[in-house]
């Protein structure tokens, strides 16, 4: 629909239309793996269409809340892949602190940029207190150094996240 004629600001970027097919190509990779029940490799796939997507707002000068759940997103799967082995590490909480910091940071954001509707939705308000908790929970279990309760609070941190993430 919009391959040939881009819509305000896109119009003026010479690689909409390769951004699209982009899309269009991973979506459908992602369909045959979600065919072949194969939905770990079908979410990693999707991913690329977020990126996709990122990448060509970003070009255009485009900010949407999307970009800034992307951005939590991101931060949080980086720490789930790295989290328990740091909190093993006998050098890995601070580390650890580090990226809880910036996961901090990011959850911030995602209620000082909430669009306005989102913002005034009660449902949206106690998703985002979910996420907010499990940040706080690993920030506290950190300061602590208290390692099985890091690992906890790692472990809890990406449910809420979805939870947001499906209804908003």
């Amino acid at each position: 629909r919009f391959g040939t004629r881009p819509p305000a600001p896109y119009d003026r970027d010479a690689r909409f239309g390769e951004a699209l097919a982009q899309v269009a190509t991973i979506f459908e990779k992602a369909d045959a793996q979600i065919r072949e029940r194969n939905l770990p490799a079908a979410h990693e796939t999707l991913e690329a269409a977020r990126d996709v997507m990122a990448e060509l707002r970003r070009r255009n000068g485009v900010v949407t809340f999307s970009d800034h759940m992307n951005a939590y997103h991101a931060e949080m799967e980086h720490l789930l892949e790295v989290g328990s082995k740091l909190a093993d590490s006998p050098d890995g909480l601070m580390p650890l602190m580090a990226r809880a910091g910036v996961l901090k940071y990011l959850s911030g954001r995602l209620r000082t940029q909430a669009p306005q509707d989102y913002a005034a939705d009660a449902e949206f308000v106690r998703a985002l207190e979910g996420v907010e908790q499990t940040v706080a929970a690993l920030e506290a279990a950190l300061l602590a150094q208290d390692r099985p309760r890091v690992r906890d609070a790692l472990s809890n941190l990406k449910r809420p996240y979805s939870r947001l993430f499906l209804k908003f």
